[in-house]
């Protein structure tokens, strides 16, 4: 099998690790050949530690070349990766979740191309029963997010609603919504809303409540799911990755697992 010319977009806390893991675990199968990112230090380090021949390329460049996209950005170029990465004929694998709420011609675009788009279950659990639920008629999905105060700071939401952490010292509702307005709220802090919306029944329908505290020690999640089926209920709780509080390590563990479906020949679960 010759190995899959990989690009990775955005090599922060999370494409760095990734970065790390492909080189050590996925060398037969997946070579890094280009990488994206704004900041010119990370490329530096990057290409010295791991990738000395590495091209350094615009993403849509990147996006041509590369047989499999991962996008580890931002939620601000998620949508436009994915949207031509399909156009391409392309596997892509997105991380930045909540963008793709925001790009209303998925869809079209599926029906077009013979790509592939991997999303990660993430820092969730239960994504695979939600699907298996989709089949028939779901009648709620709500999560519950608990978070650190470290894991929410700089999130849009508390400037617009002039919140300040440091005054917080008990567990306190802070937003309850649904997915979409999560999403738009907390950008780096929910993307597993966006994914279980995208899983179950969609943004608008798809419930949020997001608590805080600086008691909490982990990111925890906490969904709740009833349909014709019956019900069903997960609790996690994750550490924050040892590279960024804003990320459970699970995510990128779930990441890792979407790769290996994707260079396997043996896929187990929904």
């Amino acid at each position: 099998m010759k190995a899959l010319r990989v690009g990775i977009i955005g090599l922060g806390a999370i494409g760095s690790r990734l970065v790390e893991i492909l080189v050590r675990e996925f060398a037969g199968v997946a070579r890094i050949h280009y990488i994206c990112d704004l900041r010119d230090e990370r490329i530096r380090s990057l290409r010295k530690k791991w990738l000395p021949h590495a091209q350094v390329l615009p993403w849509t460049t990147l996006v041509e070349k590369s047989d499999l996209i991962i996008e580890a950005a931002s939620q601000t170029i998620a949508g436009s990766v994915a949207e031509k990465a399909l156009q391409e004929n392309k596997q892509v694998l997105i991380l930045s979740v909540g963008g793709l709420l925001s790009w209303n011609g998925l869809s079209r675009v599926l029906e077009k191309t013979t790509g592939r788009l991997w999303i990660p279950s993430g820092a969730l659990a239960g994504v695979d029963g939600l699907l298996a639920a989709r089949q028939g008629k779901i009648k709620k999905v709500t999560l519950t997010t608990r978070k650190p105060i470290a894991g929410l700071k700089g999130a849009p939401y508390l400037q617009e609603k002039n919140i300040r952490l440091e005054k917080i010292k008990k567990p306190t509702l802070l937003f309850e919504g649904s997915a979409r307005e999560a999403i738009q709220a907390f950008p780096q802090n929910v993307n597993v809303a966006a994914t279980l919306a995208l899983a179950g029944i969609g943004p608008q329908k798809t419930r949020v409540k997001l608590f805080v505290s600086p008691t909490y020690q982990r990111n925890q999640h906490e969904v709740e799911i009833e349909g014709d089926f019956g019900k069903i209920r997960t609790e996690m709780q994750n550490l924050p990755s040892r590279t960024n509080p804003k990320t459970s390590e699970l995510a990128i563990l779930s990441t890792v697992a979407t790769l290996k479906k994707i260079f396997s020949r043996v896929r187990i679960g929904t």
